[in-house]
């Protein structure tokens, strides 16, 4: 079990490894034995509300679209899409870890991976935590031009952070990293559609 300290060390890391300007030496404090690896994906449970913030916000977004409430989405009930959101965030996280372990291991750099997860998995909740803050924005005031304006900096520094772990925990070109970026997007958007959409479709068979 990890502690409030535990993660703040690794929050502190990734943020020290994307904007500090060091090369990954475990100068960043993070964990990357075996046990850090395991701990890491406690990552997945504590970014699970801050992916629901964002996922409030993105249904309010498109709430306000005349086309949205002829979808079977608009008729679905919250929790439903709710639990399908949790799922389909465990199910494209395991898939992008997958993706970014196959990477390595065709760049022959198989040593580096448990340091890649580590960095990778905590990484994802400084991103969503980043996420939050114009999702929950746009809750409280539902000013979609203040939204815009939190979301663009929150946006584009998730995707340098991102670029930072993937270019410190591999052997990367500019090229490669960015085709990494757009794959590891690729898969979070299919795997999201398929699992949101096959359990939404289950839950009107049933009722």
């Amino acid at each position: 079990m990890i502690n409030f300290d535990y993660i703040a060390r690794h929050v502190r890391g990734v943020w020290r490894m994307a904007f500090g300007g060091h090369e990954s030496d475990g100068g960043d404090g993070m964990d990357r034995s075996m046990d850090g690896v395991f701990a890491s994906f406690w990552a997945i449970i504590i970014t699970a509300p801050f992916a629901m913030v964002a996922f409030t916000a993105d249904k309010q977004i498109a709430a306000s679209s005349t086309e949205f409430s002829n979808t079977v989405y608009a008729k679905t009930p919250l929790p439903v899409l709710f639990t399908a959101e949790i799922i389909a965030l465990a199910a494209y996280w395991a898939a992008s870890i997958a993706a970014l372990a196959l990477t390595a291991r065709s760049l022959n750099a198989t040593r580096q991976v448990a340091g890649l997860i580590v960095a990778y998995n905590w990484g994802q909740l400084v991103i969503f935590m980043l996420s939050a803050a114009p999702a929950a924005t746009l809750i409280f005031t539902g000013n979609l031009n203040l939204f815009a304006l939190v979301a663009l900096p929150a946006g584009i520094a998730g995707v340098f952070i991102l670029w930072r772990i993937l270019r410190q925990n591999l052997p990367l070109t500019i090229g490669a990293t960015i085709f990494l970026i757009v794959l590891l997007t690729a898969i979070k958007l299919f795997v999201n559609s398929i699992v949101v959409q096959t359990i939404v479709s289950f839950y009107f068979l049933l009722v």
